[in-house]
């Protein structure tokens, strides 16, 4: 989340950020840009420490003790205190956390108020957690974290019975779709042996994070999860849904009205963005590709059956540019002796382990992430690292914490830091190659921009298969549609 306060709280250090352009034109490759102005929600007059006091008296929360609310925050807020279900559809770094989180401080400090908190992979919220900690602790609010590896855990080190006391004595439990499931299935067969049964017996308030991040298939597991919940509960249970680009929250709101018996609002806010500055890279040293191809004009152009826009591309360079990998291929399948179009991601990638900020670099296997941060080890040492789900739980957070402290520039992993990790000062996303779906690729642009220290961003945009060759070279429209 990026938020503003007075004019003495935005007195900050601005990090310093490597302009890709220069990079680019050093190394001769040919690019399309594109520029995205700064964005960010409109504020209200109230600062959090006016509805949090206590936010004020530790040192770790006063950061955002003066800092006023975006009017989405504060619209949500309002809404659950009058006892509304909420859906919140705001974009990244606009303090979806806050907007529900605020709520449940208030409530729980005064009252036996509990909640659950739902986030994909506990592994992917880490930082949400860490915040959310940090505000509960100037309450004495108790937050458990719980899915299935913390739960073995808890029961070596405490037993079954002494991890059913802490369950008991937390005000919020955060956990996952998976362990979630697990436990209703329980409640469902032998309520007994289910470890959140007490829970579930008392919840108050149940709260559905990052819901962009499922299927169609999981988001109706969850809905259908929420109803289960709903009837068990002695409470009138209330659901805050989270949520960037749900098409139509109108829809989900009848059902939590239908299934909870209570009122649901639909709240919009837009995302916090600096500036960006979007790169399609086409190739490298396309001119003197295009003036060797040339000689290859007048032959092909006694073909019957030629592709005219090959013809016109070897005719005119700025045709060319757009159609660079087009052209390469048409004429290598018709047998003639063509250069390659020169991109090498490793080069360009090697410049960013000098700058202020982290890199994040996004693959389409965890095969390429492992290629990549091996080829640049071997130029940055330790500056670049690989993020997948093989790499142990423990060293992945030791690698966030790295890039959170500024000793880690480079990150490459193929997805598993699309969601939910806000390391901060990531300043840059390069995709080498394009996902498979729209939702991963804006999950991906999400993690990136989210200080307000940071002056721009950057997404730099690699082709690796023949369908981002096909769609790129088109530019930002086709990329769009």
């Amino acid at each position: 989340m990026c938020l503003n306060g007075t004019i003495e709280d935005t007195i900050m250090h601005v990090l310093k950020v490597l302009d890709s352009e220069e990079i680019l034109q050093k190394l001769g490759y040919t690019y399309h840009k594109r520029i995205t102005p700064k964005i960010e929600p409109e504020r209200a007059s109230i600062r959090f420490l006016d509805i949090v006091p206590e936010l004020i008296k530790n040192p770790e929360t006063q950061w955002i003790a003066n800092q006023y609310l975006y009017k989405h925050q504060l619209e949500a807020l309002r809404f659950l205190d009058q006892g509304y279900n909420i859906i919140l559809k705001s974009g990244t770094g606009s303090g979806k956390t806050e907007a529900w989180f605020f709520y449940f401080f208030n409530k729980a400090k005064t009252e036996k108020f509990k909640a659950i908190a739902i986030y994909p992979t506990l592994a992917l919220a880490n930082d949400q957690i860490k915040r959310i900690s940090g505000y509960a602790s100037t309450a004495n609010i108790k937050v458990l974290k719980l899915d299935a590896l913390q739960r073995d855990e808890y029961i070596k080190r405490l037993g079954i019975s002494g991890l059913r006391k802490l369950i008991a004595e937390s005000d919020l439990v955060i956990t996952n779709p998976a362990f979630l499931h697990h436990e209703i299935k329980k409640l469902i067969l032998n309520p007994s042996k289910s470890l959140l049964y007490p829970l579930f017996r008392d919840l108050n308030l149940l709260v559905i994070d990052e819901l962009d991040f499922y299927g169609p298939r999981s988001v109706a597991l969850l809905l259908a999860l929420t109803d289960i919940i709903a009837k068990f509960s002695s409470k009138d249970l209330q659901v805050a849904i989270l949520t960037a680009t749900l098409a139509n929250p109108e829809d989900m709101c009848r059902y939590l009205e239908d299934i909870t018996k209570r009122k649901c609002a639909i709240i919009s806010g837009l995302p916090f963005a600096v500036e960006n500055r979007s790169y399609i890279v086409l190739g490298k040293n396309l001119r003197d590709i295009w003036i060797k191809l040339q000689q290859y004009l007048h032959r092909i152009a006694k073909y019957r059956d030629v592709d005219k826009d090959v013809i016109e591309a070897l005719k005119d360079f700025e045709q060319f540019k757009n159609n660079a990998y087009r052209v390469v291929s048409y004429l290598e399948a018709l047998g003639f002796e063509v250069p390659s179009l020169g991109l090498n991601p490793i080069e360009i990638l090697a410049s960013y382990a000098n700058d202020d900020g982290v890199t994040l670099v996004f693959t389409r296997s965890i095969a390429r992430a492992e290629e990549i941060a091996k080829a640049l080890k071997s130029i940055v040492g330790d500056k670049v690292a690989s993020h997948h789900h093989l790499v142990p739980k423990k060293l992945r957070e030791e690698i966030e914490e790295r890039a959170r402290l500024g000793d880690l520039k480079i990150i490459v992993s193929p997805r598993t830091l699309t969601q939910g990790i806000d390391i901060g000062t990531v300043i840059r996303v390069v995709h080498i190659g394009l996902p498979e779906d729209v939702r991963e690729f804006f999950q991906r642009e999400g993690r990136k921009g989210r200080r307000q220290e940071i002056p721009f961003t950057e997404s730099i945009i690699i082709p690796s298969t023949r369908w981002d060759w096909e769609l790129l070279s088109k530019g930002f429209k086709a990329l769009e549609k």
